[in-house]
């Protein structure tokens, strides 16, 4: 497994050889990047960008695919983000990328990843699966995993419907961005390595990426509400999720994201390398 740092890394359109000494100097060898609609670039240009960081022994290990949630109350809105999600694919093989995240949808009318009481039925997980099926063969071309974020508001909310997913589009074009921060809830939280073992068991080397942020319990009366926080802040248990994420294939990675300020970005990688070492395993 290799550790990917995806907070503040500049658009494409920004990315200099400054940006690969920056990556190092902050102890990274990997980065995530995001293809957005603002940052225009072609298959040339995420070639020359890939270059450039090769160069300087920075690889891209995670590419976002920005405002393309495959599931909308709006059929229309979901094809033309199935269409831009196509089209992003060879981009993401020409910086050298396996994995492709995307939003899963949802069907709130305003925001994709906001609640919606059809999100957890079965027919928005059929039309997410019907979406993949059809990108899939061309992830694959490709050499790319398209993988859908899993959320918890969200119609990828828990593991049994990542399996479900999985296991209809039956298709290696397809893996899942296992993010256990965003799909526990109160009852799993005490116990997120039993969590994460039960995810790991039996999705597998479905799991194409991993991301590492950490989840606490606030501290209100009645109501319960979990909060993100940076890894090692909270009660996720890393060195369980860690062990497992060794087992995945050597180029999969772990992405270091939503931080808040560079101070961070140090904590953080020191907290998931030393965590490495406690539970056995360790970084390429």
């Amino acid at each position: 497994m290799r550790l990917c740092l995806d907070s503040f890394v500049p658009p494409l359109d920004r990315i200099t050889t400054g940006t690969a000494n920056w990556v190092r100097e902050l102890g990274f060898e990997v980065i995530g990047v995001d293809l957005e609609p603002a940052v225009s670039v072609d298959m040339d240009g995420c070639a020359l960008i890939r270059k450039l960081l090769e160069a300087e022994g920075i690889s891209i290990g995670q590419v976002w695919s920005v405002g393309t949630p495959l599931v909308r109350p709006d059929p229309d809105e979901s094809a033309a983000n199935l269409q831009a999600l196509r089209d992003r694919v060879p981009l993401a093989a020409a910086l050298g990328c396996r994995v492709l995240l995307t939003e899963a949808g949802g069907m709130h009318p305003a925001n994709p990843w906001f609640p919606h009481p059809e999100n957890h039925g079965e027919e928005a997980l059929a039309r997410l699966i019907e979406a993949l099926k059809e990108i899939a063969p061309i992830a694959a071309d490709h050499g790319v995993s398209i993988a859908p974020e899993m959320s918890l508001m969200t119609i990828l909310a828990a593991v049994d419907r990542a399996m479900t997913l999985v296991e209809e589009v039956g298709h290696p074009g397809v893996g899942i961005n296992f993010d256990p921060a965003n799909i526990l809830d109160p009852l799993s939280l005490y116990r997120s390595g039993d969590f994460i073992d039960d995810a790991f068991d039996r999705l597998g080397s479905r799991i194409v990426n991993v991301h590492a942020k950490d989840a606490a319990a606030c501290d209100v009366p009645l109501i319960v509400r979990l909060e993100e926080r940076p890894a090692g802040r909270g009660v996720l248990d890393y060195e369980r999720l860690l062990r497992r994420a060794a087992s995945l294939p050597d180029w999969t990675c772990v992405v270091v994201e939503h931080l808040g300020d560079y101070g961070e970005v140090a904590e953080v990688r020191n907290f998931l390398t030393e965590t490495a070492v406690k539970a056995g395993v360790r970084f390429e």
